[in-house]
């Protein structure tokens, strides 16, 4: 089974805020650069007609030493998300993550196991902008949806309802600001006892900040654009799970602080189309969840048809 490091390990990636453009979308006539921070989220919604598609491979690992001898928790995280902009200031949102776990024993792997996790569906309204306010602003509902499974630590056994939040600034320089906070409830959770019937209320937030840097972007006489962007990202998390008991398990809390620093390269063709790629290292802080890793991220954006 997944332990509870892990589900807090996918739950910082799979619920965090989305990302577009740093421009006010209502000025944006093309894509562009940063679009999605690795761990942190901005208020810059997609604009109407572009669709965004990210992926995200992550790893982490933590390292404990007991009777048992030296022992390595490995977890594996495949993240999908769509974004697709529905008006200039509506945005839907679509994530379906995979995970996995792995204990290693000396070198040899003892146990493995690997599903889908919980899915979930949102929009997010854009309801200040930096053009006639001083930061960007967007929130919305999100829908969790029970597609993981309890078993293998994957999912919570319900479906839920979360709230997203996120503030941004961009000062046109060379740095950018992004915040995001999300609160998520699962009213009816099972219990990961073998046997029982009985559910749980979970709840659980999210809540991160990244400063962006550009220390290049360079425009071809073409029209393409070439941009290299750093992130300093750090964020926390808090999440309530059941851990098994004899009869019926126990409702428990984690907390999770993440350092990720991060660097990616973008790329606008001259006919408007935004590909990236970049590599980001999270370092877990505290005595939760995974003490380091890697997140590998790519991501494509095209506009269809004229704003």
């Amino acid at each position: 089974m997944i332990s509870r490091m892990w589900r807090v390990a996918v739950a910082v990636l799979c619920l965090s805020s989305s990302l577009s453009a740093q421009t006010p979308p209502a000025t944006k006539a093309e894509p562009e650069e940063p679009d999605y921070a690795f761990v942190s989220g901005s208020a810059y919604t997609q604009v109407k007609k572009s669709l965004q598609v990210i992926h995200q491979t992550a790893f982490g690992t933590r390292r404990v030493t007991d009777l048992l001898g030296p022992r390595n928790y490995d977890a594996f995280l495949f993240f999908q998300r769509v974004e697709y902009g529905m008006t200039d200031r509506w945005e839907l949102d679509i994530m379906f993550p995979a995970a996995g776990s792995r204990m290693r024993l000396s070198g040899a792997t003892v146990t493995s196991d690997y599903g889908m996790t919980d899915a979930v569906i949102g929009a997010r309204y854009r309801i200040l902008d930096e053009e006639t306010a001083p930061v960007t602003v967007a929130m919305g509902p999100q829908i969790i949806l029970p597609t993981g499974s309890v078993q293998k630590g994957t999912g919570f056994g319900g479906a839920g309802l979360a709230w997203d939040v996120a503030v941004s600034k961009d000062w046109g320089g060379p740095v950018f600001l992004f915040n995001t906070f999300n609160y998520r409830v699962i009213p009816s959770g099972d219990d990961t006892t073998p046997g029982s019937s009985k559910k749980f209320s979970l709840h659980g937030t999210t809540w991160a900040t990244a400063i962006g840097l550009r220390p290049m972007e360079r425009a071809a006489k073409d029209g393409s654009k070439h941009d290299l962007h750093g992130f300093l990202e750090a964020g926390g998390n808090w999440q309530q799970s059941v851990d098994p008991g004899v009869a019926t398990g126990v409702r428990a809390g984690e907390l999770t602080w993440t350092f990720a620093p991060g660097l990616r390269y973008g790329y606008i063709t001259s006919r408007k189309t935004l590909v990236e790629i970049g590599v980001s290292v999270p370092i877990g802080l505290g005595p939760n969840g995974p003490k380091r890793g890697v997140i590998i991220q790519f991501q494509i954006e095209k506009l269809f048809g004229e704003q």
